[in-house]
């Protein structure tokens, strides 16, 4: 039988765009990639453009704001093939310690799910 509207659209499962990826770099896994949470954007943004900054940051203070903002979407788009959360925000320093190109590439491919190639063609 066919799910309801109401079903569907209350659906913690069909609230965000998501896809199955395979991490050769860990042993294989299976991971489901999910588009940023406008909480986490919220944080995203309190990172990268915190109040009190006075002057310019130096290109070693700016990679490390970078990298934290980084961190903070990639806690919000990682989740196992069940669909429950990797991280919490309690996991940040661990996550923030080993942060890598693997990382960061998972992290661009859960981006690019928040703008459809065919909506971007229309703009």
């Amino acid at each position: 039988m066919a799910k309801s509207l109401k079903e569907l659209a209350l659906s913690r499962a069909s609230a965000f765009r998501h896809t199955d990826v395979t991490v050769p770099e860990w042993d294989g896994v299976k991971v489901v990639l999910r588009e940023p949470s406008a909480e986490a954007w919220l944080h995203w943004q309190d990172v990268i453009k915190p109040g009190d900054t006075d002057g310019d940051l130096s290109v070693s203070e700016r990679a490390h704001r970078n990298l934290r903002a980084d961190v903070t979407l990639f806690i919000d788009v990682l989740f196992d093939e069940q669909g429950e959360p990797v991280f919490s925000k309690n996991d940040f320093a661990d996550v923030e310690a080993v942060y890598g190109p693997v990382h960061a590439r998972l992290l661009r491919q859960a981006l690019n799910l928040t703008t459809d190639p065919k909506e971007a063609e229309g703009k």
